[in-house]
This record gives structure tokens, C-alpha cells and sequence, in this order.
């Protein structure tokens, strides 16, 4: 644009002699019109983008003082500025230079995406503001700009939003976290230099919503009226996806973040847009305090944003205050941890320490746990392979089932046994830990664990409520023989329930009994969405007042058939094992390459021999067994007998999981706890199986829970409908399932859906878990398009894009790709079309937001065909590092 002979003041119709406050209404009358003007078409349009450069490049000169004295003195002004020679400010301030501010943004640190010009002070935020750039704003906020930044006469951008005009723009600051409480030079808010009614309008509406409230530090209002809002304490708000505590740990209020959480019961870890928690952008912001609060809470530092940056990444820039606090927390007492019970300190910070760790008066980490009936910490000591019978360095040599029986931890006891306690051990007062008991509860518990261990009561039946009402603990924990029937199972159950509750399901799909010879074991294979031989217990049912999801159309697959068990070893030639025993109060190990068996203390009260008969990596062909590595049977010889069963273990095999065959039948069952004792010998047959590490660390399924596709690959490449990995469940039946959806999870439940398949709302699928929606998405019960409890359905999708949204698929690690995990499903033509329930949706090329959501009430309506694994970040290293360069040169 070539030079003009106009005068700054001619440009912006003011006088010389205007004051300040003339001059920016001036500019606000030219930069209305100009909005105006480009809603019209090019070729009617009367301020072009060169005409509009004019009227910057002019109120640039009469609002800076240096260069409006130097235009006084001298009659010159600069009218033209090559675009390259462009501040990042003026950029902001001229719309149709949006892409060049962000090519120019590409690669800026935070100092720069707040810089300051040197005499206005003004930030691009505040320039993208003042003309009304939505796009520039948006852009900015995204990018990390401050909406709070003061310029030289103390306004914001959210003042300048105000002032010129834009409610549009007021709106977008406002829901990222602007606060309207701040005053300018002039004593004025934002709202009170509001320039009409609509931007006047904009502060009285979103003042009315708690996350505006919280911005601006309102907690008394908060305190008063937020029951009245109906929202839930976890709402996400806007397109950050923020919550009130993301908000009030950004801003480092700390009175709010407490009173969220301690009178509220915030959700601590849920993350936005950016997949940011609360303490990601408290140690963003360097409120330390906050930071040291929502440690303390138990905020979960793992997390990584979609930076691949964990919340002290974050903190780290501000010197070493941030990162302080995340180092004082790991390096807490971990015995103290576990006589309090801090469950999550675990889970977070015990990192690679020993489960098996014992401080300086010699005793287990696993022992203090037990002893003060800390039940969470000890399950996930036990978890981390922590040895349940390791006795006390002390004069007691007590156990961790001593310091449980004694104190009447009847839980801590459950959890013990169930992970192979060992309860033939004796401490160095001759000491049974069954003796130890101090209250007829715990005596009572102690003796119905007996009478189960002689009648050979070990297969685990958990029951639950159908109600979501009824809470997720069960409603009765069973015991029941290999071949317990129906009748078996009602005996079972607690006087009070037998008459309330005669039928059954597992996730939702009915138990049929119709033969008086099926058996538990039977009915919940043939009842199940997976097909898979492999059974792990406890098996935990739904019981019902009465027959319930009979007409839903699910297919029960047939009975397995009987097996002999001796037939089936005899075909193979056979490795012997022959073991020697000695009554001994010490535990005695025999093993040759392949087994390793150990026998407890105290089992055998004379010279007993056992034999093992076994095959390593039978013919799958022959066994019907996948993934199979070692399949073997103990004798005793003539007249023998152990109080107490060996464990044993594959060696070299880590990964082997151990499994018995329920006699006469081809059921096979282990235990969730992966405890390696036999449960008889003589019986029946044990196996090795070896599960599929389909995600090493992250998924690993059954070997007959999915088909191995492609030239016998676990995975294979797709390049549609994105490019991905997949796993193939099953073929598509087109003629039944004729439509193509997708549906986003997190990779930590897709073997549960595998196994049981998409499940309704307070479904308790297999492994014991209630499905609920989250407490900030759409609430059973509730009314939505016209569908009375709209969320008691299955949700999917035409859209992968859709699906793949942060509200519905959860992004995990592996080696350096960060990744989500989506199904891929068939469905039948029974579901009904529904708009987008995610208002921040962006759609994509082919999506329909008027019908992307897809609800269907019936499980057997949709079938799982594979399970895909899209890449989100190639590099999450190389991702971390930019994180860390934009982060490096932060503002003062």
C-alpha cells in the first residue's frame, strides 16, 4: 500500500486537539464500520484490508505518545509497514492477517505470546480484542495468552472487548476465565465501560454461571448460590472444557480449590481440552500452594497433557518451588504412608521400590498395612507381587495374616488368602495366625474358611444388586463347588436373599438353567459376550427379583463338552516330576528345568511322595487350548495327604498364568489375584497359559478372545477410516449387523468390553466393576431430545472423528506414541439418530452433527469387530520438548 498524504487525524475524522478518550472512540466508530463492512460481499465493500491497515497504522500514532510528539514536531508519520516487519500486536490487530499471526506463533514462547509493546504495553491479546478478532482470541487463549494482562492504563482485554463493542469477543474471554472484577486507572470494570446492550447483556448472562464466578474469585457468591445453578460441581465448561476446579487452580485460589474439594467433592483429575488436570495448571500458573494442596489431596502427577507433559513439567519453569513439592512427596516415609492408608501415594510415587521393602526394626511393608487394616494399600502391595508370608525380622516372626487376625481385620484376612497366605505357618511362639483370633467375628470367619477348604468350595461367586442404588459393594460373597448347580447357588446365599432373588445374569445377559445339570461354571461361559474358555474368578452376577433381559436376543452358545483328563495327557509323552516330602516346619521347593513347586510349612505330617505328570507347549490341535505352555496333573502316592496345597510356577515363564480344569468338563479357571497354589492334587489338570500382551503393560487378553487376521499378525496397519493399528475380534456379518460404527474408550476397560461386551448404565460387568456414566455427562433419569433417561443406552458413532473426541476416548502411552483406543462395531438398524451432545465439537469432513450420535437399548444389537489403536502424537519425547522450549522463556 503506498503512502498517504492524510493526515492521522484525517484518517480517524478527529481533531488535533482530541483528547485520549476522543481518539478511542474515533478508532471504535472506524473499527464497527469495518466490521460491518465484512459481512458484505467482497465487490460491495467499502473498507478494504488496506484501508483498514490505514486506520491501525494512524491510531497507532496518536495513542502512543512518543510517536504522536514526534508527528506533532515534525508533520510525518510511518502510513506503511511491510506485513514481514509486523509486530505479533499488529498481526493481532488486523483480521484478515489471522493465518500470518499464526504461522508467526508457530513456534513462539509464552513471553512472546504475551509480550508487551514497549509503550503501550499493550499484549495481542488485547490488539485481537480491541478490533474484534474472534478467531485471533480464540486462537491466542489457546495458545497460552493471559486474558488478564493489564496495559498501560490498566485495562485488559477483556476492558477492551468492552469498550469497542464486541460482545462476541467479551463472551470468548469470559469463558476462559477473564475476571470481570478488575479495574482500570479509572476505577472501572470491564462491564462498566461496556459500549451497548449487547456486550452489556453478555456480562449479565454469563455472570449468572458459576465458572465466570469463580474466575473472578466470587467465592462467597459461589458459596451461596451454586445449589441454584443445578450444575454439577464436575461440569465441564466451554470449549477449554474446564471445570471450577481447573479454574480456581489456575487462578491460584486457593480458598476455592479447598472449598471445591473438601465441601464439594471436586473430581481432582478430570482434564480439559487440553487434557490439562486442576494441578497441571496450578504448577502452570506457579501457585505452589495450590500445587502443595492438591498433592496432599492425592491429585494424580502422572498425568500427561497433550504436550506429553506431567504437571511438574509444567511447574518446573518457575525455579525449583514446583518441583520441590512433587520431590518431598515421593520421597515420603512409605511405612507411614501405609499405617495412614494413603492408597493413592502408592499408586503415584512408590514407583520401583520393593513391595517387599522392611524398615529398620524389620518389619514388612505388607505387615504395618495389615496390621492397621489399611485394605486398599495391602490389596495393592499384593498386587505388586508382595510376599503374603514373609515373617516379622523380630523376635515375633509373625506373618501379615498374624497381625491381620489379630487386630480382626476380616477384610486384610480375605485379601491375604485369596493372594496365597499361607495358614499352616507358625511364628517363633509356635503359633498358628487361625489362633491368633480375638473376637468371635473373626473366629467365625475363620472356621466358614475351613468348612470351605474341606468340601472343596472354591469357585467364587460375587452377587450384586441390579440397582445403581444399591451401591457397587456386592450384596453377598459366595463359595460354591466345581459342579454347584442352580439350587446350589440358592442354598448358597444368604437366608434373607434366596426368596427376594431366584433369577440371574452376567452384564445383563441372562444364566440359563433350564437343564437341572447345568452348572454355575457352564451357564456364565454360555451367558457371556466373549467366548472364551477362560474363566476368571470371582464370577460376579446381577440377581433379580425376577427373569429379567430374556427377550434382548442374545444368543447362549452351547455347552463345552465333558473331557477326561487322563485321556488327554496320555496322548502326549510326559516329563515326570517326583517330589519327596518331609514333615518340616520350614517351607521345601523341588523343581527340575521346567516346574518349581513349594510346599508351606507344616503340611505334611509324615514322608509323603507326589508325582507330576507334564507336557511343555502341547499341540493346540490336541489340547483345544491356545496360549497354552505347560499342561501338567499331581499324584499322591498310595495313602498319602497334605494339609495345605504347593504353590508352583513356571520358571522362565513370567507371563504364565495358572489355570485348573473344573473335572469332567473343559472349563478352566484361575483366580484375579494370580495366586499360583493348586487347589488339590489328584483332581484334575492344571494349564500355563500364556495371555497375549496385545499393548504390553496396557492390554492383554485371552488367546481365544480374538482372531489373529492377517498373515497371523497380532496387529496390522489400517489406513481406514484413519490410520491406526488394529486387533480383529471377529468377522463382520453384514446381513445381521449391517451399519459401520465406532466407539471411544480407554484401554484400561476394553478387555472387560471384549468379554462382556457394550454394556446399558449400572450394568456390573464381569469383573465386578459398575458401569456408570461420569457424574458430569448426561445424568440417568434425565430427559434429553425427548428420550426420558437418555443415558441408559449405548452410544457409538458413523464418526471416528467423533468418537475420538477427548470426552469420550482417553489417550494412554506406549514407547513414545501417545495413542487412543476405539471399537469398531457392527450394528443392527434398531438405533435411533441423535444430535451432538458435545458442544465444543468441531465437525469434520462427512459428519452430520444432526444425527452423529447413535443410541441403541438393546446389547445384542451391536457387535465388536476390531479394536483400533490411533495415533495422536507420533513422538510424544519431540512433542514434550516444544512444551518445553515454549515454556522456557516465560514472562516475568
Amino acid at each position: 500500500m503506498a503512502t498517504t498524504s492524510s493526515s492521522p487525524y484525517d484518517i480517524l475524522e478527529e481533531k488535533k486537539t482530541a483528547n485520549d478518550y476522543s481518539l478511542r472512540v474515533a478508532y471504535r466508530r472506524k473499527i464497527l464500520e469495518y466490521k460491518e463492512d465484512r459481512l458484505r460481499s467482497p465487490r460491495t465493500r467499502k473498507i478494504t484490508a488496506e484501508n483498514f491497515r490505514l486506520i491501525c497504522r494512524a491510531y497507532e500514532t496518536v495513542s502512543d505518545y512518543d510517536k504522536r510528539d514526534t508527528y506533532l514536531k515534525s508533520d510525518k508519520w510511518t502510513s506503511n509497514i511491510p506485513v514481514s516487519k509486523y509486530t505479533i500486536q499488529q498481526l493481532a490487530a488486523e483480521p484478515e492477517l489471522f493465518q500470518e499471526l499464526k504461522n508467526s506463533l508457530q513456534k513462539a514462547t509464552l513471553k512472546e505470546i504475551n509480550s508487551k509493546d514497549s509503550n503501550t504495553r499493550q499484549t495481542p491479546l488485547y490488539c485481537a480484542a480491541r478490533v474484534g478478532n474472534p478467531e485471533a482470541v480464540k486462537y491466542l487463549t489457546e495458545q497460552g495468552a493471559e486474558p488478564d494482562i493489564a496495559q498501560r492504563t490498566g485495562s485488559s482485554a477483556l476492558h477492551a472487548g468492552s469498550f469497542f463493542g464486541h460482545a462476541d469477543i467479551v463472551r470468548c474471554l469470559l469463558e476462559c476465565g477473564a475476571n470481570y472484577t478488575i479495574e482500570n486507572s479509572s476505577n472501572n470494570t470491564a462491564e462498566k465501560e461496556a459500549y451497548d446492550d449487547a456486550v452489556k447483556n453478555t456480562f449479565t448472562d454469563l455472570k449468572m454461571t458459576p465458572f465466570v464466578q469463580m474466575a473472578a474469585h466470587q467465592l462467597d457468591w459461589l458459596k451461596t448460590n451454586f445449589d441454584d445453578t443445578k450444575y454439577h460441581i464436575d461440569k465441564q465448561y466451554y470449549a477449554l472444557r474446564q471445570t471450577l476446579l481447573h479454574c480456581a487452580s489456575k487462578k491460584g485460589y486457593l480458598d476455592c480449590v479447598s472449598w471445591l474439594i473438601e465441601e464439594r467433592s471436586a473430581n481432582l483429575d478430570i482434564v480439559d481440552v487440553n487434557l490439562n488436570s486442576a494441578l497441571h495448571l496450578a504448577a502452570y500458573g506457579g501457585h505452589d500452594s495450590v500445587v502443595e494442596y492438591l498433592l496432599n489431596r492425592g491429585a494424580n502427577p502422572l498425568l500427561l497433557n497433550k504436550w506429553c507433559t506431567t504437571a511438574e513439567d509444567e511447574g518446573s519453569f518457575h525455579g525449583d518451588k514446583i518441583t520441590k513439592l512433587f520431590e518431598s512427596m515421593r520421597t515420603k516415609d512409605m511405612f507411614k504412608m501405609a499405617a495412614n492408608g494413603i492408597n493413592w501415594w502408592f499408586k503415584y510415587y512408590f514407583e520401583k521400590r520393593s513391595p517387599d521393602a522392611v524398615n529398620q526394626d524389620g518389619t514388612s511393608l505388607l505387615y504395618v498395612a495389615c496390621r492397621c487394616g489399611r485394605t486398599s494399600v495391602v490389596e495393592w502391595l499384593l498386587d505388586k507381587n508382595a510376599n503374603p508370608n514373609v515373617k516379622l525380622a523380630t523376635e515375633s516372626g509373625s506373618t501379615p495374616l498374624h497381625s491381620a487376625v489379630y487386630y480382626g481385620h476380616i477384610a486384610v484376612v480375605d485379601l491375604l488368602l485369596s493372594h496365597g497366605a499361607d495358614i499352616h505357618i507358625e511364628n517363633n511362639f509356635h503359633t498358628l495366625a487361625f489362633n491368633d483370633a480375638q473376637n468371635d467375628d473373626m473366629r467365625q470367619h475363620l472356621e466358614k474358611y475351613r468348612a470351605n477348604l474341606k468340601d472343596k468350595k472354591l469357585i467364587d461367586v460375587h452377587l450384586y444388586s441390579d440397582g445403581a442404588k444399591a451401591g457397587n459393594a456386592p450384596l453377598a460373597e459366595l463359595k460354591l463347588s466345581y459342579n454347584a448347580k442352580y439350587n446350589d447357588l440358592v442354598e448358597a446365599m444368604p437366608e434373607s436373599l434366596r426368596a427376594q432373588y431366584p433369577c440371574f445374569s452376567i452384564a445383563r445377559r441372562p444364566l440359563n438353567f433350564d437343564d437341572d445339570k447345568t452348572t454355575v461354571l457352564s451357564a456364565a461361559y454360555c451367558a457371556r459376550c466373549g467366548s472364551s474358555r477362560f474363566i476368571e474368578l470371582p464370577i460376579c452376577l446381577t440377581a433379580h427379583e425376577r427373569k429379567r433381559y430374556g427377550n434382548a436376543g442374545h444368543v447362549l452358545r452351547p455347552n463345552l463338552p465333558a473331557n477326561n483328563a487322563n485321556k488327554l495327557l496320555e496322548k502326549f509323552k510326559c516329563s515326570k516330576l517326583t517330589m519327596k516330602m518331609t514333615p518340616s516346619n520350614v517351607s521345601q521347593s523341588f523343581s527340575d528345568t521346567n516346574l518349581t513347586f513349594t510346599f508351606p510349612s507344616n503340611c505334611a505330617d509324615k514322608d509323603v511322595v507326589i508325582n507330576v505328570e507334564y507336557i511343555m507347549s502341547p499341540d493346540v490341535n490336541t489340547t483345544n487350548l491356545p496360549g497354552c505352555i505347560c499342561l501338567f496333573q499331581a499324584f499322591y502316592g498310595a495313602r498319602n495327604h497334605l494339609t495345605a496345597m504347593p504353590t508352583v510356577v513356571l520358571n522362565n515363564q513370567p507371563n504364565s498364568i495358572l489355570y485348573n480344569l473344573v473335572p469332567s468338563s473343559f472349563y478352566w479357571f484361575t483366580y484375579r489375584t494370580r495366586n499360583t497354589r493348586l487347589i488339590s492334587i489328584g483332581e484334575t489338570l492344571h494349564a500355563f497359559i500364556r495371555h497375549v500382551d496385545i499393548i504390553p503393560s496396557q492390554l492383554t487378553l485371552p488367546p481365544d478372545l480374538f482372531l489373529r487376521a492377517t498373515n497371523g499378525k497380532l496387529l496390522y496397519n489400517r489406513d481406514i477410516p484413519v490410520p491406526c493399528r488394529c486387533l480383529k475380534i471377529r468377522d463382520h456379518n453384514e446381513v445381521v449387523f449391517p451399519h459401520i460404527a465406532y466407539h471411544g474408550t480407554d484401554i484400561k476397560v476394553i478387555a472387560s468390553i471384549l468379554m462382556d461386551g457394550l454394556v446399558m448404565a449400572s450394568t456390573v460387568v464381569s469383573s465386578g466393576y459398575r458401569v456408570c456414566p461420569p457424574p458430569n455427562h448426561i445424568s440417568r433419569q434425565a430427559e434429553v431430545f425427548g428420550i426420558k433417561d437418555f443415558a441408559n443406552g449405548i452410544f457409538v458413532t458413523p464418526s471416528i472423528h467423533y468418537c475420538s473426541d477427548p470426552a469420550y476416548a482417553v489417550t494412554f502411552t506406549h514407547d513414545d506414541e501417545r495413542l487412543i483406543v476405539v471399537l469398531e462395531c457392527a450394528v443392527k438398524n434398531t438405533f435411533g439418530r441423535f444430535p451432538s451432545t458435545v458442544t465444543t465439537y468441531t465437525a469434520h469432513e462427512g459428519d452430520n452433527l444432526k444425527e452423529i450420535e447413535w443410541r441403541l437399548t438393546n446389547t445384542a444389537d451391536i457387535d465388536i469387530l476390531s479394536v483400533l489403536f490411533i495415533p495422536v502424537v507420533k513422538s510424544k519425547e519431540e512433542e514434550a520438548k516444544l512444551r518445553a522450549k515454549k515454556l522456557g522463556d516465560r514472562p516475568k
